[in-house]
């Protein structure tokens, strides 16, 4: 199924360039059908890089309200609820079978402090400036093109109190496509803190160019 899921996106890629990212995810529950539940799967919740990105964001302690934009089915979310079950938690995802699937994962582990909906890049401008203490993206601006990420980090940080927290591939270069946007975040946030997660924490991509990034709001 991985197999004939990339092949189907490395075409849509070829057509379509980055707009076919969008479309792979907000529809890809309808070639995957298991695709939402594997976000809440022991696998998942286990990767070693959300021990990283939970234990950047306790550094900001206390905090009374988060929010993370592709949130996926909640894992991220879910980690930080127990360790923060006081905090109010948010995400959006762009995927309506991932926000169902959270919404009723987090009823069946009692967990009331977190919410879902289901929204995209677009749905940044509306929220209020300060709206949130944390927030957080892992893994979903490199599906966000150069010129979306020029407003969409004015948004991520515009509606940030305390600090805007990324788990992203980073270069140094010019940033590039190749199946995924990779960005020059010093270039977008000349102010942030970067943290490389080690190559044998994750492999790949990740390995070689994924960090943590920390922005604090001016």
């Amino acid at each position: 199924m991985q197999k004939i899921l990339k092949a189907i996106k490395k075409i849509l890629d070829v057509v379509f360039g980055s707009r076919a990212d969008k479309w792979y995810w907000k529809f890809r529950h309808l070639i995957d059908p298991k695709w939402a539940e594997s976000y809440v799967s022991s696998q998942s919740l286990e990767h070693p890089h959300r021990k990283l990105l939970v234990e950047t964001i306790s550094r900001y302690a206390p905090f009374a309200s988060l929010f993370e934009i592709g949130c996926a089915s909640g894992p991220n979310l879910f980690l930080i609820a127990q360790k923060f079950p006081d905090t109010t938690l948010t995400g959006i995802d762009i995927s309506t079978r991932a926000v169902e699937k959270g919404r009723a994962w987090f009823a069946e582990k009692g967990i009331q402090n977190a919410s879902f909906s289901v929204g995209g890049f677009e749905h940044l401008s509306p929220i209020p400036d300060k709206s949130f203490d944390i927030v957080i993206s892992d893994a979903t601006l490199l599906y966000a093109d150069p010129e979306q990420m020029k407003k969409i980090a004015l948004d991520m940080i515009r509606i940030a109190r305390k600090a805007l927290v990324l788990v992203e591939q980073h270069t140094d270069d010019e940033p590039f496509y190749n199946s995924h946007w990779i960005h020059n975040y010093k270039n977008i946030f000349p102010n942030a803190f970067f943290t490389k997660i080690p190559a044998e924490l994750w492999a790949g991509d990740w390995g070689k160019y994924g960090y943590i990034i920390e922005i604090i709001p001016q």
